[in-house]
């Protein structure tokens, strides 16, 4: 299994587990949520357990139901899932150095020349798709 599928995998047992501290802090329970939401006691406990993953919407339905914000819980997970798998190796922030390399070596070639300018800033075909007309 690829690590970015263990990864995937992994933050949906999170989110799960961060409803369940939900569930347990406002004292209801997973089958009451379930019942109140129209959905089956135990298809809604496989989406808790994350097999399969929790459609987007019965996460958005439940936080909602019981005023969690979702964002808080899917916050909540992915900082866990950082805590115990570390940064993502294709996250932006991986390529930040790169992109501040480019950016420096471009600063550096440069320095002192007026001449240079983005050439997107006087290109008249900048927002066009093809290239055969401004738009």
């Amino acid at each position: 299994m690829s690590n970015s599928k263990n990864r995937g995998q992994r933050f949906s047992q999170l989110i799960g587990l961060e409803l369940k501290a939900s569930f347990v802090r406002l004292q209801i329970s997973q089958s009451q949520v379930a019942d109140r939401l129209g959905h089956s006691r135990s298809g809604y406990s496989k989406w808790i357990n994350a097999k399969p993953s929790m459609p987007i919407e019965a996460l958005l339905n439940t936080c909602e139901l019981i005023g969690v914000d979702p964002r808080e819980v899917i916050d909540s997970a992915y900082r866990r899932l950082i805590e115990e798998m570390g940064e993502a190796v294709n996250s932006p922030s991986a390529g930040d150095s790169r992109v501040e390399d480019v950016l420096s070596r471009v600063q550096a070639m440069s320095a002192g020349r007026d001449d240079l300018g983005l050439a997107a800033l006087h290109d008249e075909h900048k927002l066009d798709g093809d290239g055969d007309e401004a738009a």
